[in-house]
């Protein structure tokens, strides 16, 4: 049986992107509109100052959180030489580093994947094809790609084949 062609290797850029950037400002807004109404059709008069400070140190807390996560997004390079995953960020980050990267939403132009390292915390990457629409194809293939290391799993290779017991010879059946 022929095994699979494994997806070229690829180079391509990622950091934060301006549209997630706006959506999350547009989603905060919405929901501080949404708290503003809530406080105003809906509380009275005695608890009005409790549910506004727990509802806006709440919308605060979440905005906050949303624009850290936005802020954080690596900004460097995703790449792919054929045997591994490397997110290397250059001087913006720790230095490379290596992991494979989990699809978590895929909109055809637009990609939400976590690199996990062996050692930390994940690192979120949204790539959008206009980065580098030339290797957007290459990307996506290597994303979906089997990975294939360079060295082998050792449990692999001593699973693959059993032991000749006839002295190295083998015969076709």
């Amino acid at each position: 049986m022929r095994t699979p062609p494994h997806a070229p290797a690829v180079r391509y850029p990622c950091g934060r992107s301006p549209a997630v950037g706006w959506a999350l400002a547009i989603v905060a807004a919405a929901a501080l509109a949404g708290m503003a109404a809530w406080l105003a059709l809906g509380t009275a008069d005695a608890d009005m100052a409790v549910k506004a400070a727990a509802g806006l140190g709440l919308w605060l807390s979440c905005a906050a959180a949303a624009w850290l996560w936005w802020r954080r997004m690596p900004m460097g390079y995703l790449a792919w030489d054929g045997g591994q995953w490397l997110l290397d960020c250059g001087a913006h980050g720790p230095g490379p580093v290596q992991g494979r990267p989990h699809v978590h939403l895929d909109l055809q132009g637009c990609l939400l994947l976590s690199v996990r390292p062996l050692r930390g915390r994940p690192s979120w990457l949204w790539l959008e094809r206009r980065s580098d629409p030339v290797q957007w194809a290459a990307l996506r293939r290597a994303v979906y790609s089997p990975a294939r290391s360079k060295a082998p799993d050792p449990a692999e290779a001593t699973d693959a084949a059993p032991p000749a017991l006839d002295g190295g010879i083998t015969t076709k059946t």
